[in-house]
């Protein structure tokens, strides 16, 4: 994709009558292949939610090439959120989701906001990705990280979602013995 391209799949708001969106089911049976397809790279930022919420749906996601998120940490960022490390590496600022759903008593889901808003948002977010994808890949590399990022913590995100939607078996009388 180039700079500024980015799309939206809307599906799941409420309250339109099914214009401007598309059927779930429809959606998963489009994406699935893609997403499971070896071969074709995914970027993310915080990438474990979006794989999580798509193996939810019957989407197991292959070859997360790149987690912006899990760059900025190894590259030593203060901010890991994607509004603040776009601001400070792009001197971009993005919108707040509250600008979109409100906070407190008054918030509302994403689902409940308007398609063209929930487009712009997040193909925002699509886009300052891949933009931070192309600042940090080189960085990784210049600082002799790469071979941490791609060997061990990207294959480490799969992991970590299998275990977090499975569940983990502790032997609580030997942690109760260590902790002694």
């Amino acid at each position: 994709l180039a700079q500024g391209e980015a799309y939206y799949i809307p599906v799941g708001h409420t309250g339109w009558g099914g214009l401007l969106q598309m059927p779930l089911e429809q959606v998963v049976n489009r994406i699935k292949p893609a997403m499971e397809e070896t071969g074709c790279y995914k970027f993310g930022h915080n990438s474990k939610f979006d794989i999580t919420v798509l193996a939810e749906n019957g989407i197991v996601v292959k070859e997360v090439a790149f987690d912006t998120m899990v760059a900025a940490y190894l590259l030593s960022e203060k901010a890991l959120s994607l509004k603040p490390l776009t601001f400070n590496r792009l001197g971009i600022e993005m919108a707040a989701i509250t600008d979109l759903i409100g906070d407190g008593r008054k918030q509302i889901t994403m689902a409940e906001v308007g398609v063209e808003q929930v487009c712009e948002y997040a193909c925002a977010d699509a886009d300052m990705t891949l933009r931070l994808a192309r600042i940090f890949d080189p960085e990784l590399r210049e600082q002799g990280l790469w071979p941490l990022f791609a060997d061990v913590e990207m294959p480490l995100i799969p992991v970590l979602v299998h275990m977090e939607r499975s569940g983990v078996m502790l032997d609580e009388a030997l942690l109760n013995t260590m902790s002694q």
